[in-house]
């Protein structure tokens, strides 16, 4: 009677982390974006322009789809390994204490492969805008 009872436990303890392994792997991952700052700059110095600071936590095996910004944009990568894809040119791998550059509206997309990724992003860009825009890559819209 024993045996029985702690067989069951057993079968139905392999059976709730076996559930519990799929339910989280259907889950979907998101990027994690925390602005940190956001403020304009002096009209004397640089009219319309104003600065925008995130963090930004990517889980690994995620995308940051094909978009644009309307400035420029700096990264500091913190934590795990990014790939930036910027079209014409050759991809920028983030790895921590190392910096990257997005020059103004050219169009890319981060990926994360078997690692995720923090990334604090400095960007400069113009007053009012998103802070990006989407591009559909394939068929050649923004």
């Amino acid at each position: 009677m024993k045996l029985s009872k702690y067989l069951s436990l057993m079968i139905f303890g392999i059976a709730l982390a076996f559930y519990t392994t799929l339910n989280g792997q259907n889950q979907p991952k998101e990027i994690k974006i925390e602005n940190l700052l956001s403020e304009s700059l002096a009209k004397e110095f640089t009219p319309d322009r104003e600065v925008r600071i995130d963090l930004v936590e990517f889980p690994p095996e995620t995308a940051l789809g094909w978009h644009w910004h309307p400035g420029e944009e700096f990264h500091y990568y913190l934590e795990g390994e990014v790939e930036i894809q910027i079209e014409g040119q050759p991809s920028i791998i983030g790895k921590p204490g190392t910096v990257g550059h997005v020059p103004f509206k050219v169009r890319h997309q981060a990926v994360t492969h078997d690692k995720g990724a923090k990334v604090l992003v400095f960007r400069v860009h113009t007053k009012d805008e998103p802070w990006k825009h989407d591009y559909d890559h394939h068929n050649n819209k923004k």
